[in-house]
């Protein structure tokens, strides 16, 4: 009787345990994640590519590091050495590291790869790998390969720069410097040879699906089976193939969030912020005939009564910061900014200026009307702001995507895309080469289930990190 009765009390206790888990989270074996992207064309090409399609070749390609938040991760290397003066790197690769078509990948790779790169790419990107001595010299046609700062001892990748960078492990991880194959150029996407964690399975005019390249150094912790991305024409359209749950995610870096639906987003339990270093500002172009506003006192004004905080708060409505600290102008700012002004005696011409942004691009619009009714308002510069390049354009609103964790970064890109020598905030601030607006953070929207998201500050998302959990009732 005593062994019925503890028989009964167990029989007891595993039921109650049992009810008092009607739910619990399992790991589903075959995870699809899906995700929409616009309806474009694809070449997936690290040499030279669209803003777009880094999203994909970040997940079919891999460098030798990846950026995190305040550093670099290790992923093609097993140790990185520099020099006291950070002028020489020393990159020790993963000996398992292949292709998809099995194919081993050597430092030798690597250096036939960024050599074949400074030849033949046309991407403004390559002003990343110019920081390597002999390297633009050499894309130039001035140098012969063995000039260019780049050895290799064994599996050792040994590069030269021509002045110290202190994070150079970080300029490393964006797609300029991954390592190609040849043969990709004349291959279809579902054919390409790749060394990510993923490769295209299919492609057509409505889908892109990505499959796990089983040959990927680290493809036993790759969680998903499969990405199937959705090439939608309209922003609008793709949006709403969130709510619908058609897809997982919506947002950077796949497709933006549609700039009349931010108030709506912000009302979603799914959205989710992320920095990034992704820099707005306002160019003058080397070809604007206009010397009026190549006064720096001038565009110091101009730079004086803009207003970063509001675009950040208002206008993109994410609370994205100034790129420097810039308060709202205060009543005592603008007017100094005036009078200031009245000093320079500066006479501008009876027909209107261009201030130009992309066509359908409704966030570049309105953060370029934001500045130029400023501009307009204080100092009275006849401005239109235009779409249409029929005229000629004296103001362009435009950003850049730095790929490391400094900011300071930038100016290895404005240096090089107006033949300037900034290296300092101060010096930046004196000249004001491009008037500086705002650093964008991300919005994107993301289901509860989806684990392990995270986007880096160079708005990558890395999908070989995702882990989709289920809920299960019993």
């Amino acid at each position: 009787m005593k062994k019925i009765k503890i028989l009964f009390i167990l029989i007891l206790s595993l039921l109650l345990i049992s009810c008092g888990n009607k739910e619990e989270t399992v790991e589903k074996v075959e995870q699809i994640f899906y995700t929409a992207m616009p309806k474009q064309e694809y070449n997936l090409n690290p040499q030279s590519y669209t803003g777009n399609e880094r999203a994909l070749i970040t997940q079919i390609f891999e460098g030798l590091t990846e950026l995190k938040d305040e550093g670099a991760r290790y992923v093609g290397v097993l140790n990185i050495e520099h020099s006291d003066d950070f002028k020489e790197w020393t990159f020790t690769l993963r000996d398992d590291l292949k292709w998809s078509d099995n194919q081993k990948i050597t430092a030798e790779t690597y250096l036939e790869s960024w050599l074949n790169t400074l030849e033949n790419s046309n991407s403004d990107e390559i002003y990343r790998m110019f920081v390597i001595k002999g390297a633009e010299d050499f894309s130039k046609k001035k140098l012969d390969k063995n000039s260019v700062g780049i050895k290799v001892q064994e599996n050792k990748l040994i590069v030269t720069l021509n002045s110290p960078i202190k994070n150079f492990d970080e300029w490393v991880s964006n797609p300029i410097f991954y390592p190609i194959r040849e043969e990709n150029a004349s291959l279809t996407l579902d054919k390409k040879i790749v060394n990510g964690a993923f490769k295209v399975s299919t492609y057509n005019e409505d889908s892109i699906v990505l499959v796990r390249n089983e040959n990927y150094w680290d493809n036993i912790n790759t969680k998903l089976k499969e990405v199937n991305i959705a090439l939608v024409e309209n922003d609008i359209m793709a949006y709403e193939m969130f709510s619908r749950n058609e897809i997982d995610y919506f947002g950077e870096p796949f497709y933006s969030i549609p700039f009349d639906r931010l108030g709506q987003v912000n009302t979603l339990p799914e959205k989710l912020v992320f920095p990034s270093t992704r820099y707005w500002y306002i160019s003058i172009p080397n070809e604007t005939k206009e010397k009026i506003f190549e006064k720096a006192e001038l565009r110091k004004l101009m730079y004086a009564v803009t207003d970063p905080e509001f675009m950040g708060k208002v206008i993109i409505e994410n609370n994205s910061p100034s790129i420097f600290e810039h308060p709202h102008p205060s009543s005592e700012v603008l007017n100094k900014a005036k009078e200031d002004f009245e000093k320079l005696n500066i006479k501008f011409s009876e027909t209107p200026y261009i201030a130009y942004f992309s066509a359908d691009k409704l966030l570049q619009k309105k953060l370029l009307l934001s500045t130029v009714k400023e501009w307009v308002g204080n100092f009275k510069i006849p401005i239109r702001v235009s779409s249409n390049t029929d005229s000629p354009i004296t103001f362009k609103i435009e950003n850049y995507l730095v790929g490391t964790n400094n900011k300071n970064d930038l100016y290895h890109y404005i240096n090089y895309k107006y033949n300037t020598k900034i290296k300092t905030d101060e010096e930046f601030l004196d000249s004001l080469v491009v008037i500086p607006l705002l650093q964008e953070y991300n919005t994107v929207l993301s289901r509860s289930n989806v684990r392990g998201l995270n986007l880096t500050p160079s708005g990558d998302l890395y999908l070989k990190y995702i882990n989709i959990q289920w809920t299960t009732h019993n």
